[in-house]
């Protein structure tokens, strides 16, 4: 069985982007994970999560582009998406395992940016012109 807090944590690396305390995450998810088909499909989503984060061109990548907009609609409705192709028994159990954990991913993420978006953490310049306006505008008032 895979413990749910290891995967969450490994969730939670990815999002910030330590990519080295993902891969020892990981690490430890595959040890601990079954022989089983379910479970390689499990581990084969979550190391397609790293790579696709890691490469930084989120240009062509689903999982990426589909959660840009972290609205909780969108978040809400792709974890529907997954959910159900998960239980779907028409999938063979090794797709049925990385749509879980693509469903728990997309849960996860879901919670950590409850705001919609990304937090922008670099403040836009202001240019010199608009500088010297908004001086003009207080010394005139």
């Amino acid at each position: 069985m895979i413990p749910q807090t290891t995967v969450t944590k490994f969730f939670e690396h990815v999002e910030e982007r330590a990519w080295t305390d993902a891969e020892k995450e990981l690490d430890g998810i595959r040890q601990k994970s079954e022989n089983t088909q379910w479970a390689r499909g499990y581990v084969k989503a979550l190391e397609g999560l790293l790579l696709s984060y890691r490469n930084g061109d989120d240009k062509y990548i689903f999982l990426p582009k589909a959660l840009a907009n972290r609205s909780k609609e969108n978040t809400e409705m792709l974890r529907k998406d997954f959910a159900e192709f998960s239980a779907n028994e028409l999938h063979g159990e090794y797709d049925r395992g990385y749509f879980k954990a693509l469903e728990d991913y997309v849960g996860v993420a879901g919670s950590l940016k409850p705001d919609g978006g990304i937090q922008q953490t670099i403040a836009t310049p202001v240019k010199a012109s608009e500088e010297e306006a908004s001086s003009d505008r207080k010394e005139g008032c």
